[in-house]
């Protein structure tokens, strides 16, 4: 593939994942407006489900991984789906009324996170272990992780 090519792919996915973050993708409690407090860094984790599924899509053009690589990188996508499915459960629900619902909320919300982040991390440490200097380079400017 052409440095060109390359390039046009990952400034697509860098525009698509700000896009999604900047529009308050994840609805509910946590997301954009709706969220009148609750957005902020809660909604960049309710987002970061979508925006790891994205830039783990393109690395199969962007690194070229060897067929190890390669299957690391399929467990990877499957937990990334994993965490991203269970956030935007989590970041579904509407705004609980009272004090003590949203602190429950917030609470469910944050031990998803946690959870997940725990899941994905053995996984993305056994991927990243596979990969050469110059493709950890790409995936550490790539890659969007939850809570960054």
């Amino acid at each position: 593939m052409k440095i060109t090519t390359r390039w046009v792919v990952v400034i697509a996915v860098i525009l698509s994942t700000v896009t999604l973050s900047s529009t308050g993708f994840g609805r509910g409690m946590h997301g954009g407006a709706r969220g009148r407090g609750g957005g902020g860094a809660a909604g960049n984790l309710c987002n970061s489900g979508s925006a790891l599924e994205t830039s783990l899509a393109i690395l199969d053009i962007l690194i070229k991984p060897n067929e190890t690589q390669k299957a690391a990188l399929e467990e990877l996508k499957k937990a990334a789906k994993e965490y991203s499915d269970n956030m935007s459960r989590v970041c579904a629900v509407d705004i609980p009324p009272s004090v003590p619902e949203k602190l429950a909320a917030s609470e469910t919300f944050l031990e998803t996170a946690l959870a997940g982040t725990r899941s994905l991390k053995p996984v993305a440490e056994k991927f990243y272990a596979s990969l050469d200097d110059d493709q950890k380079a790409q995936v550490d400017s790539l890659v969007f992780w939850p809570g960054f």
